[in-house]
């Protein structure tokens, strides 16, 4: 049990910095996705999405062999700092409404954020699937700023639960598009 908790505690945690929160807004998440210029494709346990080639990979296994995974841009002097983040809570499925709901809490209760778009999604293999697109407001970092972020929480057919996320600041100069990584999302089997 503490195992299946581990991964909930450190989404939580992400958000309550600031750093992260869920994501939404349609896609289409079958057949071979579309590839920005520059991107390599990251796949673990039956998941697959895609990145760009330049972030660096940070990925480990808890006690149960369920990833957990962090992509981070190569530049991090600044934070905020970009962050795509994927975890699976093994057979967590009797626990999906309560595990989306608390994602939810953190981002308006904690972050003061606001929810702009949370809407259940089709995406093959799973039982059910959520997309939402939430904004923070400027917190801590060495240079706040507002925070966009998009993502996913599905309930995969074994009943496993994913959450996946991309989080973007929102400072001049960054061209870093959450939508194309969101809708690379795929699962196999």
């Amino acid at each position: 049990m503490s195992a299946v908790m581990r991964p909930l505690r450190l989404l939580l945690c992400l958000l309550a910095a600031g750093a992260l929160s869920s994501c939404g807004g349609g896609g289409d998440f079958s057949g071979d996705p579309e590839l920005p210029d520059g991107y390599k494709t990251f796949e673990t346990t039956g998941i697959s999405f895609a990145y760009p080639g330049d972030w660096q990979v940070s990925e480990r296994t808890d006690a149960d062999g369920a990833p957990a995974l962090e992509i981070t841009p190569p530049e991090k002097a600044q934070t905020p700092y970009g962050l795509i983040q994927l975890i699976v809570s093994p057979r967590a499925g009797d626990r999906f409404e309560r595990l989306v709901d608390q994602v939810r809490t953190v981002v308006r209760d904690v972050n003061h954020g606001k929810i702009e778009s949370d809407e259940e999604v089709d995406v093959p293999g799973s039982r059910k699937a959520v997309r939402s697109k939430t904004v923070t407001p400027p917190g801590r970092g060495t240079d706040p700023v507002e925070v966009r972020s998009d993502g996913l929480d599905v309930l995969r057919d074994n009943g496993d639960v994913i959450g996946f996320s991309v989080a973007v600041p929102q400072r001049d100069g960054q061209d870093l598009d959450p939508a194309p990584i969101v809708e690379s999302f795929r699962l196999a089997g």
